[in-house]
């Protein structure tokens, strides 16, 4: 049965959620994560809550090596309230967190349950992959004491994989350059099998890099994510492409930045559902030489739901029959001015002028038969360009894709050309004709990860 916590000092000045939460051991590495903790929270214009939790009753020489500590840190300037409590110290730590609702929870990265328990993982991995708040753990305290003093940039590496949760180590950084200078970069390491099925292409895959449109394409939109999540673009992206794990790669690319401190996001997978879907926070707390800052999924989830930026691109598909024709004037009226109308149109690669079909390109006059056809759609393409378009501000650039599936060439172009919404007409046939004949739409819509708007034709 757990004993009552045993108070050492209180300095209930600042309400418990303006607090900074650090765990101590008394051991030299706990001691330099509160040194970091004590800076932060004099930052911040925090409360510094010290805990140290002890396996057994309380010992009175341990209050009074916690009574000590304490008096050291507020000689740095901190306000401290410190407590001696029993029990499990990840456990404790993340059941304090949840019950104070601190800003910030900080352990050291040193620091084993009993022996038989190090399967299970190290206190701070275990806390940082519980707790309700973002979690730092410290390797080297000196960096962010001397960044939380206002003496030197902190140089941070954000480990960005296009998620949600990546979302949440962003808005976390963006509160972090609120408070003091940061030079940020921004990494994502891709799969190139991944990309290849994502945008399209042909021809063997690099062992090495990516092809120069990918690179592009990524970093491209690396930049528009992270700039809507930071409010700026004073950062650096780095884009790599890597067959292996990757919080291998996004450790060693922290370390040659010389960065001060890594941040991930974490969906907090525990048991089966982690060892099912991985865990790029736990190998990077294993991996990184640095500080790591774990965010939970959980703090973006408490900001609530944030505003999309404004519709620049629109992808228009059209096969030229009147009703997809009509979803064309539909997405230029949505486009402000300033912003890109994509209008395209799918042919197979193999076909030909007139309506024929070749099995094979190999053919000495196809190439020349072939490049006639993608011009002339590409002529009738511009020909389906609403005459307001130039008056509204709105650009227009007509692509001929050449796939042998219509839904799926248009999806990979929606996701190389950057766009925002696809925009798509259709016949709307219900019941067993719609089974016989499909529909492009309704597979456009099962492949992208865009947002599709479908449009009907009027009736008549």
């Amino acid at each position: 049965m757990k004993t009552q916590p045993a108070p050492v000092a209180t300095e209930a000045t600042k309400s418990d959620s303006a607090c900074v939460l650090c765990g101590t051991d008394f051991s030299p590495s706990a001691n330099s994560a509160a040194n970091a903790a004590a800076a932060l929270a004099k930052r911040l214009g925090a409360r510094l809550d010290l805990l140290h939790v002890a396996a057994l009753p309380t010992d009175p020489r341990t209050v009074e090596k916690l009574e000590a500590e304490a008096a050291r840190l507020r000689q740095l300037g901190a306000e401290v309230k410190a407590n001696v409590i029993n029990g499990l110290p990840d456990e404790e730590l993340v059941a304090r967190a949840e019950a104070r609702a601190c800003q910030l929870m900080v352990v050291a990265s040193l620091g084993k349950r009993a022996t038989e328990r190090w399967v299970l993982g190290s206190v701070s991995e275990r806390a940082a992959e519980r707790s309700p708040v973002p979690t730092l753990v410290v390797r080297d305290g000196a960096s962010i004491e001397a960044w939380a003093r206002g003496e030197r940039p902190l140089k941070v590496f954000v480990a960005f994989n296009f998620t949600l949760t990546s979302d949440a180590a962003l808005n976390w950084v963006k509160e972090l350059q609120a408070i003091g200078a940061c030079e940020v970069i921004v990494g994502y390491v891709d799969w190139p099998p991944e990309e290849r099925t994502r945008l399209g292409g042909e021809g063997p895959l690099p062992l090495t890099g990516n092809p120069a449109h990918v690179q592009a394409v990524l970093e491209r939109d690396l930049r528009v994510r992270a700039e809507g999540q930071l409010g700026t673009d004073s950062f650096r992206v780095r884009v790599e492409a890597n067959w292996g794990r990757a919080d291998v790669r996004l450790a060693e690319m922290a370390r040659e930045e010389g960065a001060d401190l890594v941040v991930v996001g974490s969906h907090q997978y525990r048991g089966f559902e982690r060892m099912w879907h991985g865990s790029v926070s736990r190998g990077l707390l294993h991996g990184s030489v640095t500080n790591v800052v774990v965010v939970p999924l959980a703090a973006a989830h408490e900001r609530g739901p944030s505003v999309a930026r404004p519709v620049q691109r629109v992808l228009v598909s059209t096969d030229f029959s009147s009703w997809s024709n009509h979803a064309i004037p539909r997405a230029y009226s949505f486009v402000p001015r300033g912003g890109t109308v994509h209008l395209v149109h799918v042919i197979h690669p193999h076909a030909l002028p007139g309506g024929e079909f070749m099995q094979s390109r190999h053919d000495t006059a196809f190439q020349g038969n072939h490049e006639e056809l993608v011009k002339s759609c590409a002529a009738k393409l511009r020909t389906l360009i609403p005459a307001e378009a130039e008056g509204l501000g709105v650009r227009t650039e007509v692509t001929v894709i050449e796939h042998r599936d219509t839904a799926t060439g248009i999806v990979q172009a929606a996701e190389r050309l950057g766009a925002d919404v696809i925009c798509i007409g259709t016949h709307g046939r219900t019941g067993r004709l719609k089974t016989l004949l499909g529909s492009v739409a309704q597979h456009v819509m099962a492949l992208s990860e865009r947002p599709v708007l479908i449009v009907r034709p009027p009736r008549e």
